[in-house]
């Protein structure tokens, strides 16, 4: 892979190994993104991190969360500072129907020039999906970056 994908995944995709393995999709999203973060570590990704990031892991209530999801966003190459123009953005972006903090990573996300948001939010997934979600980066599950990028071959 010559191109090296800039990715932001959100706290639902960070933190998605954490949640209950035994559903099958739940499963699959953690294995793509243990891959990711695998291919982040060897540097074939490259990821992006925020002020939106590291807010909502500090409100963890999980230590052992908050130090794993932290051990991984230290590893960012990217770091998107919020100031009073991202915080307009994100804004701009809340009013097509997306949550405050979410909006502020989408627009963190687009202020890195991402080449892909990845998150396991499927209230966002479906308004990017829709064509309703006018946003500089393209919203997708780790699961589909997975598998276009090809992360697994080789």
């Amino acid at each position: 892979m010559s191109y090296k994908s800039k990715v932001y995944l959100d706290a639902s995709a960070l933190n998605r190994p954490f949640d209950d393995q035994s559903l099958p999709r739940n499963r699959l999203e953690t294995e793509a993104v243990i891959v990711i973060l695998d291919k982040i570590e060897t540097g074939i990704v490259e990821m992006i991190s925020s002020s939106a990031l590291l807010y909502e892991n500090l409100k963890s209530p999980l230590v052992y969360r908050k130090e794993y999801v932290a051990t991984y966003l230290d590893m960012a190459s990217i770091f998107v500072a919020a100031d009073e123009a991202l915080r307009e953005r994100a804004r701009e972006i809340a009013q097509q129907g997306i949550a405050p903090l979410d909006a502020l990573h989408l627009a963190s996300a687009e202020r890195a020039k991402a080449d892909w948001f990845l998150t396991c939010d499927d209230r966002m997934l479906r308004k990017a999906r829709s064509g309703k979600l006018a946003v500089g980066v393209k919203v997708s599950t780790p699961i589909e970056f997975v598998a276009e990028r090809r992360l697994l071959d080789g």
